[in-house]
């Protein structure tokens, strides 16, 4: 028994090792398990990694979508922005403020509508074109992308479409979007989600309601006067201002022009080098061998220009009222390039602010006045428009009568209407009625042989004059009418003929009979028409009017020259234009000979109104305050006494609606009660800069309010002398006010702003140059006898001027500059964004 236990002891010694056996299986089954983890681990992160790999692209396709439709915004937003300029000014009767809003109102509108015109699907306005999305993709184009192993999809869930939804104020919603990208091992990414495409903030330009008075040089209120002196050029760089021309000494040019503002005189060149706004209240008369330019990047207003015998370059962008009138004289030369607007027709002006002078009581401008043509009158003279970008010619010549010498008891009132808006002055002829058109019959000497002219005698004689209106054979075709007849070619039903009498100073004068053509869309319609007709297609009349037309350009050198209308960004004319090449006109049309083209906008359309009445309307404010909004000008603007100025008065000029007049002068009653006339220096600190304020006029009148609360006028005599300015004046002078002339010493150079209530004179190589910085210096500075006294105390909301007058906008940088660079990523954007 024993022997049993002793061999069941001796029998345990193998649990050892078997629990050494399970402790190694069980810590190998922990390390398996550890393994298995970490494979497993491995694994995850291998699938993980690939995954993401695979999102990433599909990543990347949806932000190339999001990146070319970054591209269809910016370009809709651009042709918004474009489509909401030319049309800027489409209401000129709405104020800055309510044309803004409509402005940004019209630029999302039409932003909506460019954008919506990219995407949508086919014509389905309210889904987008999902292989519009597709074609931005270059990741399915690169050449590490496998056609054969990868997919890439651009669709939509399977229950939905791909909407486009659109608002004003969020823009377009691009709903139901997805990618699914699957790599060459099978895995898959999906990306669901919306984009938003939203309405860039743009913002259009406003005018200021004050004017640019730093980079101002000149503010003439009575004209501007160049003078001549060997071949110095006199030079001006900034805008200037120049009111009409009175009470010179030699007054033959006001005689003949009483409407000039800056006179060239004979032999005198002036060249405006530069300047945003140059403004002439009346036409620019260029005496003769004178020459006036304006150069590229000067923006010229003006009522006109006239020359004789002369050069006029217009370089840079122009805007005329009325005519370019050549006169008779000698080898002139006109070079027109940049931008010309002649923007007066008589519609659209009598429409216009300038209406309080067009019809006025005590004298009615007519129509000839308020028609924008280019008129030659003189010999061997060059007109060169082959630089001319955009033309604008809203009106058409006129054959006038009112300044033709009538005959003893008769008068010329009306004057005859052209179909031309660039003609000669020798095309008259085409427009004098063929005599055999005069019905005879029922005249007093029916056998008379009717001429036209004819004599006044005969006129009288014949019993014409004692007739209400001319008898006339309205439907017998003439061969100078190209065999048709006077109601085909469309004359004035009311009124077919226009007699003009003209006193030759030898015998008793002689009566013209003048086709009439309405002042309708019609009448002008009409007239073009048979102009060219007449012209163009009658070889034997073409050949014999260029005859008579190589009188006024007999020189080689000499015509006019016009590119082909379709080599214009812009071309509009009223009427038709003449060209032609000088020299000596030849049998067979060989030679020297002309060319007609037909008007553009004969019948002139509501837009094209518009955009003139607008012209006519910057005209108005530029005249006021030299700046292009009448909507900017201030009806309430206060002086010290409380009493109101309006700037929107008609007889109100620029230098009256810049400079406060009456606070000038009250300072200079107190401080040179003797001479009128103080000289202001700034600190050392300011460069010792200097100003002269001046009552040099004949007397100024203003109204002061009284003790008793009352107004009333009060007249102060000026001493009525010019004030000189020399060289050595100007070395440190950079603003005047004076309420008199200024008279510019030969080979002056100017730098500043001078503002004259009189005439300025400038002398022979005399030089004017805006000097913005150093004359706002001394225009703020204040003076050391009266710390609240500086000289912008003398202008209307002289404060409110620095540096230039900056633009505001809600945007803007630390310099207050605007800002005009859009990210247009913003504009981009995801909503409801999930991933599977």
């Amino acid at each position: 028994m024993n022997d049993w236990k002793d061999t069941a002891r001796k029998q345990n010694k193998g649990f050892s090792l078997i629990t050494v056996i399970i402790a190694v299986a069980f810590i190998g089954i922990l390390g398996l398990l550890v393994l298995y983890m970490a494979l497993s681990n491995f694994q995850m992160k291998i699938t993980d990694l690939k995954g993401k790999d695979s999102f990433y692209t599909a990543e990347r396709a949806i932000e190339e979508i999001r990146v070319g439709l970054q591209e269809d915004v910016g370009d809709s937003m651009s042709e918004a922005y474009i489509k909401v300029l030319e049309t800027y000014n489409k209401d000129v009767d709405s104020t800055d403020i309510v044309l803004d809003k409509q402005r940004q109102s019209d630029f999302i509108d039409e932003f909506i509508k460019k954008l919506a015109g990219r995407l949508k699907n086919g014509t389905n306005q309210n889904e987008y074109n999902l292989k519009h999305l597709t074609d931005y993709l270059d990741l399915n184009n690169s050449e590490k992308f496998d056609f054969t192993k990868e997919t890439l999809i651009v669709t939509t869930p399977s229950d939905k479409t791909p909407v486009m939804t659109k608002d004003k104020k969020s823009g377009i919603l691009l709903k139901n979007l997805k990618v699914i990208y699957v790599d060459p091992k099978g895995y898959a990414s999906i990306i669901e989600t919306d984009i938003r495409l939203g309405i860039p903030k743009v913002q259009f330009p406003t005018p200021s309601t004050l004017p640019d008075l730093m980079n101002m040089i000149v503010v003439a209120d009575k004209g501007i006067i160049c003078e001549a002196g060997g071949n110095e050029t006199t030079t001006i760089s900034g805008s200037i201002y120049s009111g009409i021309l009175k009470d010179i000494t030699d007054n033959t040019i006001l005689e003949k022009n009483p409407w000039t503002s800056i006179w060239v005189q004979p032999g005198a060149n002036l060249d405006i080098q530069s300047g945003d706004k140059v403004v002439s209240a009346g036409e620019i008369y260029t005496d003769q061998n004178a020459t006036f330019t304006s150069e590229t990047g000067v923006t010229l207003w003006a009522q006109g220009v006239k020359l004789s015998s002369a050069q006029v370059n217009l370089l840079g962008t122009t805007y005329f009222s009325d005519d370019l009138t050549i006169e008779s004289g000698n080898s002139s030369r006109v070079t027109i390039q940049g931008e010309y607007y002649g923007y007066g027709y008589p519609e659209s002006a009598r429409n216009s602010k300038n209406d309080y002078m067009y019809d006025a009581a005590d004298g009615k401008w007519s129509d000839t006045a308020l028609s924008s043509s280019i008129v030659i009158n003189g010999k061997n003279t060059t007109l060169d428009l082959s630089g001319v970008r955009k033309l604008m010619l809203a009106g058409r010549s006129y054959i006038g009568t009112s300044g033709v010498r009538p005959v003893s008891g008769t008068s010329n009132s009306n004057d005859v209407m052209m179909g031309e808006s660039i003609t000669v002055k020798g095309t008259q002829l085409a427009y004098l009625l063929p005599p055999e058109l005069i019905d005879t019959s029922g005249l007093k000497t029916p056998d008379m042989d009717i001429k036209n002219p004819m004599s006044y005698s005969d006129y009288e004689e014949s019993g014409l004059m004692q007739m209400d209106s001319i008898p006339l054979k309205m439907d017998t075709a003439s061969a100078e009418l190209g065999n048709k007849t006077l109601n085909e070619i469309g004359v004035d039903s009311q009124k077919p003929v226009q007699e003009v009498f003209y006193n030759n100073n030898a015998d008793e004068g002689y009566v013209y009979f003048y086709l009439n053509f309405s002042n309708t869309s019609e009448g002008n319609r009409a007239a073009s028409d048979f102009m060219y007709n007449y012209y163009m297609n009658n070889s034997t009349v073409k050949t014999n009017l260029d005859k008579y037309l190589s009188f006024y350009f007999s020189n080689t050198n000499s015509g006019i020259k016009v590119k082909d209308m379709k080599n214009y960004i812009r071309y509009v004319t009223n009427g038709n234009v003449l060209s032609y090449e000088g020299g000596e006109a030849a049998e067979g049309g060989t030679g020297a000979q002309g060319n007609m083209t037909t008007a553009t906008s004969a019948e002139v359309s509501q837009a094209l109104l518009q955009e003139q009445k607008n012209y006519q309307n910057m005209w108005y404010a530029l005249n006021r305050k030299m700046i292009t909004s009448v909507d900017l000008l201030n009806k309430e603007v206060k002086d010290s006494d409380g009493i109101t100025h309006d700037e929107t008065d008609s007889s109100r000029g620029v230098f009256d609606n810049m400079v406060n007049e009456k606070e000038m002068i009250q300072f200079l009653q107190v401080k040179q009660p003797g001479t009128l006339e103080f000289t202001f220096k700034a600190s050392a600190e300011d460069d010792s800069l200097q100003a002269i304020m001046a009552h040099n006029g004949e007397s100024s009148t203003f109204k002061v309010k009284n003790a008793d609360g009352t107004e009333s006028e009060t007249t102060v005599n000026g001493t009525n002398k010019p004030l000189t300015i020399t060289s050595a004046m100007a070395d440190k002078l950079r603003l005047v006010l004076c309420t008199g002339d200024v008279v510019i010493e030969p080979g002056v150079h100017f730098q500043g702003i001078i503002m004259a209530k009189g005439r300025i004179t400038l002398g022979s190589g005399a030089s004017l140059e805006s000097a913005p910085l150093e004359a706002a210096k001394v225009f703020q500075a204040q003076m050391a006898s009266d710390k609240n006294m500086s000289p912008k105390s003398f202008f209307w909301e002289g404060d409110k001027y620095v540096l230039g007058n900056s633009n505001t906008s809600n945007e803007s940088t630390d310099s207050g500059r605007v800002l005009d660079t859009y990210d247009l990523a913003d504009c981009v954007t995801y909503e409801n964004w999930r991933k599977e």
